[in-house]
């Protein structure tokens, strides 16, 4: 695969294209499921008098839900003998029996309840704007640096590739309806860094190779700049994976909301920067009629 992955680029195109389509049918079907941050709930504070554990998540989660029906979203505060937890919004009864519940499971009392009050939507539609603002902004500086970089061409394969990285990642989070929160966001601006920093590797090699071999195709120069790369991006990639499933794995709720789309992204970046926008660029190079390469 990795010796000619041009002549292979339709079947990528089609995976892409069919990916895509699923995750923007899935925008629209299924929506997303924002968490407080976004929504609005109530939070409970609590000073546990102990070291926090996460096997108190549990604890919660099944507290919460056998009173409400929902999640929590769970994080450790202050000096790590306290705990902040986020769920919907409950009434006043469910409150008090959730503030019950906790004082029984950890055997507090009414002063370890440090805070209890409604949250409000505080990720507000103007935050989310600015975040997609900043993406897209990205974006542009990105086609900027690459074209004069390397060649318009170029830059707009990479800008592509990004756009399907992000499609997808949103398009796991509606599909599996996973909880949108303020670290996804996050997650987002990093893979947006990360993939296309991946991406310009494989096109540095490309523009060698064109340099090189004046008498080959587009398309064997984006295949032999692939086979060059792509040693260089799985490691990058696994060792990155390596330390994101392990926080994955050992972190608490918060840092695993960081993780997760983190890790999907990684698989996202990693394939679009090698099979995606090397070959959208011998594509193009090859369908113009200036400048189109003959020599095999």
């Amino acid at each position: 695969m990795f010796k000619n992955p041009t002549s292979k680029k339709n079947v990528f195109f089609v995976i892409s294209g069919v990916l895509v389509i699923i995750s923007l049918i899935s925008f629209f079907v299924r929506g997303f499921n924002y968490d407080i941050d976004f929504s609005g709930g109530t939070s409970f504070q609590i000073a546990l008098g102990k070291e926090y554990t996460s096997d108190m998540e549990d604890t919660v989660n099944s507290i919460i839900s056998e009173i409400s029906g929902n999640t929590a979203q769970i994080q450790k505060t202050g000096d790590g003998t306290e705990m902040l937890i986020k769920t919907s919004e409950l009434t006043n009864e469910q409150q008090t029996e959730v503030v019950e519940k906790l004082k029984e499971s950890f055997g507090i009392d009414q002063s370890g309840i440090l805070n209890v009050e409604k949250v409000g939507e505080t990720v507000s539609k103007r935050l989310i704007g600015d975040s997609f603002k900043a993406v897209l902004i990205a974006i542009i500086l990105m086609l900027i640096y690459i074209t004069f970089r390397f060649d318009f061409q170029s830059g707009t394969s990479a800008v592509i590739a990004l756009a399907q990285d992000v499609i997808l990642m949103l398009g796991a989070y509606s599909l599996f309806q996973l909880p949108i929160s303020t670290s996804f966001i996050a997650a987002v601006l990093t893979i947006v860094g990360y993939s296309i920093n991946a991406t310009i590797v494989v096109f540095d090699r490309v523009r060698e190779n064109t340099k090189m071999m004046r008498k080959s195709s587009y398309n064997e120069i984006a295949s032999k700049s692939i086979y060059q790369s792509y040693t260089r991006a799985i490691n990058s990639s696994l060792t990155t994976l390596f330390t994101i499933g392990a926080l994955y794995i050992l972190g608490v709720t918060s840092i695993r909301q960081f993780a997760l789309p983190i890790i999907i992204g990684i698989f996202c970046g990693t394939y679009s920067s090698l099979f995606i926008a090397p070959n959208f660029w011998a594509f193009w190079k090859e369908s113009g009629v200036k400048g189109k390469r003959t020599g095999r």
